[in-house]
């Protein structure tokens, strides 16, 4: 069944129901914030979360996912995967990494970007709320690896937005673009935060 959403795209991966989507939109409303943008027309992509200043961001970010009906993949570890915990975690888009195998988590997520026809995997690039100098590298390394893009998803904290903000271009150099994302961000937007940005 397909339904009219401002907010998402026809290659948009997808999860919810009206119900779900309820829920995210009351959510939104009753915490102040507000949904803002459009997902990018491609089936498969890094979405980054920035800047991450807050516990509120993990917050706002998962209303509005739910009150889009967008589902995005995020990594925890496989450890987490016990009943009742595993089910839950699959139901809101965990996919379990080892990190005991010796096979690296990018070479984990290239097999789900293989598998999937519609993915897409998000990061919290700082790998912290507190400040920090530079993003981990993480997020590029699977990005680079499934030749996918990097989407920007902005939190801001001033105006109490969840900005879907656009595609960040990649040159392929791991320190240029990494450096040219974190510029962006810092100069664009302002988190919860702002003293741990």
């Amino acid at each position: 069944m397909k339904y009219n959403n401002p907010h998402m795209s026809e290659q948009s991966p997808r999860m919810g129901n009206a119900v779900s989507r309820a829920i995210g939109s009351l959510g939104l409303k009753l915490t102040g914030w507000k949904l803002v943008g459009r997902m990018p027309d491609e089936p498969k992509f890094v979405i980054i979360g920035v800047p991450h200043t807050s516990n509120w961001d993990a917050i706002s970010a998962s209303l509005a996912m739910l009150a889009s009906g967008f589902k995005y993949t995020f990594l925890i570890k496989k450890e987490w995967f016990f009943w009742p915990m595993g089910p839950f975690f699959r139901a809101l888009g965990g996919y379990p990494v080892d990190r005991s195998n010796g096979k690296n988590v990018v070479d984990q997520l290239g097999t789900l970007f293989e598998t999937e026809e519609k993915v897409c995997v998000g990061f919290p690039p700082e790998g912290t709320r507190s400040k920090v100098g530079q993003y981990k590298t993480g997020y590029l390394r699977a990005a680079y690896a499934a030749n996918v893009p990097v989407f920007i998803c902005a939190f801001d904290g001033p105006k109490k937005k969840v900005v879907l903000d656009r595609l960040f271009p990649l040159t392929g150099d791991l320190k240029t673009d990494n450096a040219a994302i974190k510029k962006y961000v810092d100069e664009t937007w302002t988190g919860v935060n702002p003293e741990r940005q």
